[in-house]
């Protein structure tokens, strides 16, 4: 009879012992999952939320719907400077009421899954960004600052980007004295260096809150996919 308990006793301890390993790479599996998809899934809720929405200038932000595997990962400014400087892969300026951005934010991801991208950073500049005008006599105004985090990206990306000028009352063009990250910006950088560069949309597309023709929509698959070519890596067969 004893030894039948201590039988029993010692399945007990070897089930316990197997479900404790299970749950805990269970877990582990299930964080490591969560920490993949939040990303993902936060960038298609954000988006989403403006879906068939009207803002202050009573215009219908179009629908974007994001896959839950996008590729999409949120970086902060410091990190984002740091892929400029010193980093490879492909950095998205953007924020979920652009309506320019709204047309595109799908174009990319659908060349990123093409490409095998697995991976596009993503910064919202629309508040770390300076906002600056101009008063009566042409005098610049700095109404509000940029982040410390927004120049520093500005520094990173001087060679590319082009002079931020305000245009008065009488059409003289005054110039602000830095540059401008606008919405949309998709940069791609191989060993922190700045390869490829494309700002808007197409030159067709003059109203963003409407859908992009087919033709619009491949005419801007072919610029995302030239620039993600354009910053990846040499692939070498003989020899580099």
């Amino acid at each position: 009879m004893k030894r039948d308990n201590f039988v029993l006793i010692g399945l007990l301890v070897v089930i316990v012992i197997i479900a404790i390993v299970c749950g805990y790479f269970a877990f582990q599996k299930s964080e490591s999952d969560t920490v993949i998809e939040t990303d993902a899934i936060r960038m298609q809720e954000e988006y989403a939320s403006l879906n068939g929405e009207t803002n202050s200038s009573n215009r219908q932000y179009k629908s974007v719907n994001l896959r839950d595997d996008n590729p999409y990962v949120y970086r902060t400014e410091d990190e984002i400077v740091r892929i400029l400087t010193e980093g490879s892969g492909i950095i998205y300026f953007g924020f979920k009421s652009c309506p320019w951005c709204r047309s595109m934010v799908s174009v990319l991801a659908d060349v990123a899954s093409e490409k095998n991208v697995a991976t596009i950073y993503y910064l919202d500049v629309e508040n770390i960004r300076s906002v600056l005008s101009l008063d009566e006599n042409n005098k610049l105004i700095t109404e509000r600052e940029g982040s410390s985090g927004y120049y520093k990206i500005l520094e990173a990306l001087d060679d590319v980007l082009e002079e931020y000028t305000l245009t008065g009352e009488d059409d003289t063009e005054i110039d602000t004295g830095e540059k401008r990250l606008y919405a949309p910006t998709v940069v791609g950088v191989l060993n922190g260096e700045i390869k490829s560069i494309h700002v808007g949309t197409v030159d067709s597309q003059t109203d963003p809150y409407a859908d992009l023709t087919e033709e619009q929509y491949e005419e801007l698959k072919e610029i995302y996919t030239k620039l993600i070519d354009d910053a990846a890596a040499p692939v070498c067969t003989d020899a580099c």
